[in-house]
Formats: C-alpha cells, sequence, structure tokens
C-alpha cells in the first residue's frame, strides 16, 4: 500500500507519493533532490501544458518542472514528479 503526505496551499491539497526503494523520503526528493515546496511554488508560478501521450500536466517554472494531475479538479492534486531545470 502506498503512503502519502498531503501539503496544502492556497486551498490546494497537494499529494506526495513517498518512495518505494526509499519509503523513508517522498518520491521527488529520493528521485530528483526536490521538496514539496519546489513543486507547489512551480505549480502556481509555471506554465502549464497537458501531456496527452501521459494523460498529465506539465508545469514548468523558471527553476523545476512538475507532473501532475486532478484527483479532484480545483482541489486536490497529485504531484508524479518534480525535478530542477
Amino acid at each position: 500500500m502506498s503512503k502519502y503526505q498531503a501539503q496544502r496551499s492556497k486551498g490546494i491539497k497537494f499529494l506526495f507519493k513517498f518512495d518505494e526503494v526509499a519509503p523513508d523520503l517522498l518520491h521527488i526528493y529520493a528521485r530528483h533532490l526536490t521538496m514539496p515546496r519546489d513543486a507547489i511554488a512551480a505549480f502556481f508560478e509555471g506554465k502549464t501544458d497537458w501531456n496527452e501521450q501521459f494523460k498529465r500536466f506539465e508545469t514548468c517554472s523558471e527553476s523545476h518542472c512538475l507532473y501532475w494531475f486532478w484527483l479532484e479538479k480545483d482541489k486536490t492534486v497529485m504531484v508524479v514528479s518534480c525535478f530542477k531545470v
């Protein structure tokens, strides 16, 4: 069973999955050394495009790219990945 950490910002809940290989670390940190604050900042500051092939949004700011999708429209974001550009 997967574990998640939830954080809220500006009325939106962001879900971050813990890594399967390093279960004490969030996936985005274990794989890319990024933090939830990086992902949340990218979400609000970046430019968003829809990736039809992978059925996800891709939002890039000046410093990070965030891959994500809505679990509940305008309320809950599932973070797929976040990495430095």
